[in-house]
C-alpha cells in the first residue's frame, strides 16, 4: 500500500490551522508524517498546532514540527516547502498550506488514483475557493492543458500531489521564485514528460 505524508506551511496561521489539521485528521488512511514548517509566528500558531495533532499522533501518524531556515536570496514559501520535503520519505508528498483544507476522501481518492495507475508521476485535481467548509463555492479552478506552458500556470498547485521520486529526479522547489516556483516545478515536470493524471472532483 502507497503512504503518504503531508507538509503544512504556516506564518501567523492561528485563525485557520486547526481547520486545516483537521481535515487532515478525517482523512483514510491517515499519513505516515505530518510535517510543519513555521516562518517564527508569533500568534499562538505553534500552540494550536500541539493541541490538534493528537488524534492523528493516536493513529500512528509522526508529528514533525520544523522551525523555518531562510538563507539570503530565498524566497519564504519555496523554502519552507523544500525545508518539509527533505523530512519526509513516503510515497507520495501532499502539500497543504495553513488556510487551505482537504474533503473527508482526499487521500483516498488520490491514492486510489496512484495505485490504479503505477505510470502516474502526478495526480492533480480541481479546487474550489470558499471561506468556510460549508460556505457557498465562490470559484471552481479546473485544470487546463499542459500545452498551455510556458504562457500560463495549467494547474492549481494545492491539488497537486507529486511522488516524491519526482522531486529526487526533477529538485525540488526553486527559491528563487517568491510567487512562480509552484509554475516553474510543473513547468519542469512537463518538459521532463512526466505523466499527469487529471481528477474530475475537487477534493
Amino acid at each position: 500500500m502507497l503512504s503518504y505524508a503531508v507538509i503544512t506551511i504556516c506564518r501567523n496561521a492561528a485563525a485557520t490551522i486547526a481547520r486545516t489539521i483537521g481535515s487532515v485528521s478525517r482523512q483514510t488512511p491517515a499519513p505516515t508524517d505530518y510535517v510543519f514548517v513555521d516562518a517564527a509566528s508569533q500568534d499562538g500558531t505553534d500552540t494550536i498546532i500541539r493541541d490538534a495533532v493528537g488524534h492523528l499522533s493516536s493513529r500512528g501518524t509522526r508529528i514533525t514540527v520544523l522551525q523555518q531556515c531562510l538563507t539570503a536570496g530565498s524566497a519564504g514559501i519555496p523554502a519552507a516547502w523544500n525545508q518539509g520535503l527533505a523530512h519526509v520519505d513516503a510515497d507520495i508528498v501532499f502539500i497543504l498550506n495553513a488556510d487551505d483544507w482537504y474533503e473527508p476522501d482526499a487521500a483516498h481518492t488520490v491514492l486510489q488514483a496512484f495505485t490504479s495507475r503505477p505510470d502516474v508521476d502526478i495526480v492533480v485535481s480541481p479546487i474550489r475557493y470558499r471561506q468556510t467548509e460549508d460556505g457557498p463555492v465562490e470559484r471552481l479552478q479546473r485544470t487546463r492543458p499542459l500545452w498551455l506552458l510556458p504562457l500560463l500556470m495549467p494547474i492549481p498547485h494545492p491539488g497537486c500531489f507529486v511522488r516524491r521520486g519526482v522531486y529526487r529526479r526533477l529538485g525540488t522547489f526553486d527559491e528563487r521564485y517568491s510567487v512562480s516556483a509552484d509554475y516553474d516545478f510543473v513547468y519542469r515536470a512537463a518538459r521532463a514528460r512526466c505523466l499527469f493524471h487529471v481528477l474530475d472532483t475537487p477534493i
